[in-house]
């Protein structure tokens, strides 16, 4: 067994009662909610903090964060403009690319601000269009579903959401993948242009894009999954281009039967989960000092016998849940020199809360992201296993500012965890092609007191 030394100083003064990283009881300046737990919230937990702490979207006077209640267009906005603080793309717009006014967002609208330094006419699919007498509207208090935003989330940040890697033919292997959100190959270019034709989405200047409560279908081109590419619906492009980017980064996703959910609701707890994985994507690309001055810090997040936590990692949800700072500030997954540890995933506990596993489809809902807290303990012991054997996956291991890619080879292995506060661990797919299936990885940490192995230090 393979060992790397460990010795760190501690840079948190909370005393941590235990050893992995659970959802529970938040630092001292953390804010906390009656409604929330970590049995039914935990997917959700630290970005929740994250956000009330940040102002992003705040509680109720009665101490109640009502995380199943809906989002509308209007309140999303305002998040997004006040995590994005320096994103005002109206703001500085000038001639055709301005919109002066909406119709129905008035100077006394309470989101009239917000909506009006935003949404530009760089903005398209999902965001405005015409009402019934030809004027532009907005529609500020659409309760969004899930496909509602994700097409408004194409036009954002330049279109920087969309992955420009992917192929017009990888984009539509994977959307095909939605069993809820339809997608149609057509054989020549007719049979395209009456299918485009056929659901009125060219009718009324999109005015029936941006009020559909429906799901309208991805159109290609080509003799199957393997053989299509983009026709002339610009629709139909840009809807396939965003779920097939936000499915590859885990910003939102499919459950792991491809059920997206593009009716449902957003629900407050998925709104603050998504914002907090944009953040962390817009900074992995090092494009977040476009768009914001605002320095989202790990919370508190500690665990103890005093939480009820369980395995909470939102995957089969679609939003999933995220961490609040990313230490792996590289444009391809590298870290940087932080403390931090980005908690997304939380560990099934055994014996009593001194190991745990992390069993998940990193292909379909994101790479794991966890911690442990070893305070009392001196060794740490990790195991990382593929299910599927070809599948190789490496890992981060963070600690006292330092990060170490671990080869898969190299696991199982112990490391020296004396006086260490927190162990950071992310995993890394060597091969990151989004037509690969894969299956399912396996983290698996246990700390001891004792020395579990002859040449661990």
């Amino acid at each position: 067994m393979k060992t790397i030394q460990g010795k760190i100083s501690k840079w948190c003064t909370c005393i941590l009662t235990a050893a992995l990283i659970l959802p529970g009881p938040s630092a001292a300046s953390a804010v906390t909610f009656s409604d929330i737990n970590s049995q039914q919230n935990g997917w959700a937990l630290s970005s929740i903090s994250i956000m009330a702490e940040n102002q992003i979207l705040t509680g109720y006077p009665d101490g109640t964060f009502q995380p199943n209640e809906t989002v509308s267009k209007a309140e999303w906005t305002v998040m997004m403009h006040r995590l994005f603080d320096t994103y005002r793309p109206n703001l500085y717009a000038s001639g055709a690319n301005k919109i002066e006014q909406f119709a129905d967002v008035t100077p006394e609208h309470w989101a009239y601000k917000e909506i009006s330094e935003i949404y530009d006419n760089s903005f398209q699919w999902g965001v405005f269009g015409l009402s019934q007498y030809g004027q532009l509207s907005f529609r500020p208090d659409t309760q969004l579903n899930r496909l509602q935003l994700a097409n408004m989330l194409y036009s954002f940040f330049d279109t920087r959401m969309i992955n420009r890697q992917m192929t017009p033919n990888d984009v539509c292997s994977i959307v095909s993948n939605f069993k809820d959100v339809p997608s149609k190959i057509l054989k020549n270019q007719d049979d395209y242009d009456k299918a485009v034709q056929a659901d009125g989405r060219l009718d009324s200047a999109n005015a029936q894009i941006s009020t559909s409560s429906g799901v309208l279908p991805s159109l290609f081109i080509g003799t199957g999954v393997g053989d299509c590419q983009f026709g002339t619906d610009g629709f139909s492009n840009a809807q396939a281009s965003i779920l097939a980017s936000l499915q590859s980064s885990g910003i939102m996703t499919a459950n792991n039967s491809w059920y997206f959910r593009p009716l449902d609701k957003v629900t407050r707890a998925e709104a603050v989960t998504i914002l907090n994985r944009i953040y962390n994507y817009l900074k992995k690309s090092y494009w977040l000092v476009d768009y914001s001055t605002i320095d989202l810090k790990q919370p508190g997040t500690a665990i103890g016998g005093t939480t009820n936590g369980g395995n909470g990692n939102g995957s089969g949800t679609g939003s999933g849940s995220s961490g609040v700072s990313d230490p792996w500030n590289g444009s391809k997954g590298s870290p940087s020199n932080q403390t931090a540890a980005n908690v997304r995933d939380y560990f099934k506990t055994q014996a009593n809360g001194e190991s745990g596993t992390i069993t998940k489809n990193i292909r379909k809902t994101g790479e794991i992201e966890t911690a442990v807290f070893p305070s009392g303990y001196n060794f740490l012991t990790i195991d990382l296993i593929s299910q599927d054997k070809t599948e190789f996956v490496d890992m981060y291991v963070i600690s006292d500012g330092k990060s170490t890619l671990v080869k898969q080879e190299s696991f199982p292995m112990t490391i020296s965890v004396n006086g260490v506060s927190e162990v950071g661990l992310r995993t890394v797919l060597r091969d990151t092609n989004p037509l690969k299936k894969g299956g399912n990885v396996v983290l698996s940490v246990r700390l001891s007191k004792e020395n579990p192995t002859p040449d661990a230090k």
